[in-house]
């Protein structure tokens, strides 16, 4: 028994004196880096150790992998004696088809720019070797240049990783992302990194916590060395909670050599919410214009609503002109937190008002004194513009004076024979012709009633 366990051991101590006496090391090596063209005869190289207790004759270097790579060695073939080292480049041709970046969404590192492993290099003598990874990166084409985001009347430029920050609930939001196509539009086919499209193209936009309620996307092309912007609309929703809320913006697409390109930012919407916040929404005031012939009235409404942390017991609305001196209040309001309630005024504008454009304060008040938030209105006040009594009177004689006029034109045009008989500057009466004629009417009457008078007398001598 105790031989048959000395032989094995003996056979143990053997085998690790043969291992320790040859062995070799090989370094993992990289094709290409984030900022290089898909050329051909790019380098890189790997340190090859002979870390043994023999030295090795006629060590060779082999690539396990696709041959579209077209990989070299130089030296392909070396000695080294123990404990030395031999660097070795290595050449290879990077496909116009190779990707920049990890293009399954399923991936943690999606849209990562990374070297990929296009195989194995080995380094061998018989029966001893080494192996090592070797790696491949292109150049990433396609770019985020610029995020801008607008929420509400505030608006800010952000970069990956930063945030937009003090977002009230219950706000409007824009987010617009602008990217390029780097690609070169010189046409170096000699080079193959010129003039290349990239189609199709993919944005999106997605908030990775379901309390922000954004997953938009789009499509697009994009030829070499063009700019583009895509624009999304969103909304913080009024019961949102407070805190940070991711937003992922993802732009890829696949070139014309079948190359996969993109970016991926990540931006931060940070939402507050105060103690006390009476916020006035969808406000509206009618008429916007009034006349100040009267006592005319402006109406006033708004939807007051409670974004702030805690429970309201004593809401106060107000709604002022200050340059009338016209106010109006309406108390005693109950909000708790998101709740809402619809208020309306009613204001009377005196007869005589000032003609010009004046200011409605619309406030909201917390414990029944503190300013909340305030909304202006403009109405405008016009001049009276009501004809008065006189003035239509006027207009009607001066519209009988035409009609007169007229019919005078009219009736000279009638005796436009006679007026020819008349000098300069007269009329038919001034005229003899006038005269002559009067006379000769008076004779004729005069004849007419003596006649009359003979018959009339006449007829009783007939009679007897």
């Amino acid at each position: 028994m105790k031989k048959i366990t000395s032989l094995a051991m003996l056979l143990v101590l053997v085998l690790v004196l043969s291992v320790s006496a040859s062995a070799l090391q090989v370094t993992t090596a990289t094709i290409g880096n984030e900022d290089q063209d898909r050329v051909n005869d790019v380098s890189t190289s790997v340190t090859v150790t002979n870390d043994g207790t023999a030295d090795l004759t006629g060590i060779n270097m082999q690539f396990i992998g696709d041959s579209r790579y077209n990989i070299r060695f130089d030296p392909a073939t070396f000695d080294l004696k123990t404990n030395e080292q031999q660097i070795v480049t290595v050449k290879g041709d990077i496909p116009v088809s190779f990707d920049a970046v990890v293009k399954h969404s399923s991936n943690s590192d999606f849209l990562d720019e990374t070297p990929f492993k296009i195989g194995t290099i080995k380094a061998y003598k018989d029966s001893t070797d080494a192996t090592a990874d070797l790696n491949m990166q292109a150049v990433n084409q396609l770019k985020i240049k610029k995020v801008t985001a607008v929420c509400g009347d505030k608006s800010e430029r952000l970069k990956d990783g930063e945030e937009f920050e003090e977002l009230s609930p219950d706000t409007q939001c824009s987010i617009t992302i602008e990217f390029e196509n780097t690609f070169n539009d010189d046409d170096r086919d000699d080079l193959r990194i010129g003039d290349v499209e990239i189609d199709p193209l993919y944005i999106e936009v997605e908030s990775t916590d379901s309390d922000l309620d954004l997953d938009e996307d789009d499509d697009t092309s994009l030829d070499a060395d063009d700019k583009d912007e895509m624009t999304f609309e969103f909304d913080i929703e009024e019961d949102v909670d407070e805190g940070k809320y991711p937003v992922e913006i993802r732009v890829y697409g696949i070139d014309e050599n079948d190359a996969y390109h993109g970016e991926m930012w990540t931006v931060k919407f940070e939402v507050e919410r105060m103690k006390h916040d009476l916020q006035i929404k969808s406000a509206s005031i009618s008429p916007v214009e009034i006349d100040n012939c009267r006592n005319q009235r402006i109406n006033i409404d708004a939807n007051i609503l409670n974004l702030g942390k805690r429970d309201e017991e004593e809401v106060v609305v107000q709604a002022i002109i200050p340059d009338l001196d016209i106010e109006k209040k309406i108390s005693n309001i109950e909000l708790d937190e998101d709740e809402s309630e619809r208020v309306s005024f009613s204001l009377n504008i005196p007869e005589g008002t000032e003609s010009r454009v004046y200011s409605v304060e619309l406030n909201t008040f917390f414990d029944t004194t503190a300013l909340s938030n305030t909304k202006r209105f403009d109405f405008v006040v016009n001049k009276c513009t009501e004809t008065t009594e006189e003035e239509t009177s006027t207009d009607t004689v001066e519209t009988v004076t035409v009609e007169e006029t007229t019919s005078a034109n009219v009736a000279e045009t009638t005796t436009a024979a006679t007026a020819r008989i008349r000098g300069p500057g007269s009329t038919f009466k001034d005229s003899p012709a006038y005269i002559w004629l009067l006379a000769g009417i008076s004779v004729l009457l005069a004849v007419i009633v003596i006649v009359l008078l003979i018959v009339l007398f006449r007829r009783p001598f007939d009679e007897e």
